[in-house]
């Protein structure tokens, strides 16, 4: 069980990724490695890798010998292995690391951005956060976060204590007061591109902006607010998550359920655990298994899988009795794991 659990977990570890391929390439683990299979189950890439990710953008990332690359949908390798580490791609590049430290190649392969920065973010219109070390009265250094472009050249300084990539054309940033070696007052805003404050930092935390709503946390109370920064409603949950699809997953701790951007709740908290919707669909567990519910919260596919993700491309990794699968959104196997 340990062995599959694992092997979920990277399957699953860059599920969330924008693909932008004709044809769906899915990460599959066997005995022999792993690889890539359609969405109809036949062998696309055949498994010869240590550990791959999901294609994103053409791309996917694959291990061998214990170094990262990059392959395209053919299996031919487009980034040759040699990093220690690798996110997917996102806007035509890649956060890869070497040496400790981190830098970018484009889609076609090129170290574009060399690995220089003590941590970076994704790539959002045409920005990506990267993180510096900055020397303090000769002894003492602290970290602060700017923004690169796709040459390397950075364009907003590093001022923030910390970033968020670009989306809807913001991005969360914070900023706070330095003290010898801490930083007191931290307090998280938006900025544009230019690096102009839109919504001035006033939030004790901030997520980024999707489907035009980003949540906030002010004083003891969250909100969900709008590009101008305004509230649009307050959550009187304990956790709650951004949008997707037109509904936010919500729990008071105990069980989850939805609201939708009024901030009704519109599927009732009752699930022990849930994750966002997808192509119309959420996994939620209900007594220990796995199902999906519509929008509506309606059971789609009856909860009777011990692991589950999101659907893409119009199929789900999920683990039944101890076995990997890829299911349709009628439940039908559309490809399994040779051995649990």
């Amino acid at each position: 069980m340990m062995r599959i659990a694992f092997a979920f977990l990277t399957l699953c570890l860059v599920a969330e990724a924008a693909w932008a391929q004709s044809v769906a390439l899915l990460p599959v683990a066997t005995p022999a490695g792993y690889g890539f299979v359609t969405s109809d189950g036949e062998t696309a890439i055949a498994p010869r890798f240590e550990r791959v990710l999901a294609f994103s953008e053409q791309r996917a990332a694959a291990r061998l010998d214990g170094q990262w690359g990059f392959i395209d949908t053919t299996g031919s390798w487009v980034v040759p292995p040699q990093y220690e580490q690798v996110f997917p791609y996102q806007n035509g590049y890649a956060r890869v690391r070497k040496d400790g430290h981190w830098g970018f190649v484009n889609w076609e392969g090129l170290e574009v951005v060399p690995p220089t920065y003590e941590a970076a973010q994704d790539f959002g219109q045409g920005l990506a956060p990267v993180a510096v070390i900055q020397k303090m009265l000769g002894v003492m250094h602290r970290t602060r976060w700017g923004f690169i472009n796709a040459r390397g050249e950075m364009v907003i300084p590093p001022q923030f204590t910390h970033a968020l990539a670009f989306s809807e054309g913001l991005a969360a940033v914070e900023v706070g007061a330095q003290k010898l070696m801490v930083t007191t007052g931290r307090k998280w805003g938006f900025i544009d591109t230019t690096g102009q404050w839109i919504i001035p930092p006033r939030f004790s935390s901030a997520r980024n902006f999707s489907e035009g709503l980003a949540l906030v946390r002010e004083g003891n109370r969250t909100w969900f607010i709008n590009h101008a920064g305004k509230p649009v409603f307050e959550v009187p949950y304990r956790q709650v998550y951004s949008f997707a699809e037109g509904r936010a997953r919500v729990s008071d701790g105990t069980v989850w359920g939805f609201i939708d951007r009024t901030g009704n709740l519109v599927i009732p908290l009752r699930f022990e655990q849930a994750l966002d919707f997808s192509e119309g669909l959420a996994a939620v567990r209900v007594e220990g298994r796995w199902g999906y519910i519509d929008r509506e919260g309606n059971l789609i596919i009856p909860p009777r899988y011990d692991q589950a993700h999101a659907f893409q491309y119009g199929v789900a990794l999920v683990v039944e009795k101890g076995r990997l699968l890829y299911i349709d959104q009628g439940g039908r196997i559309r490809w399994q794991n040779p051995t649990p």
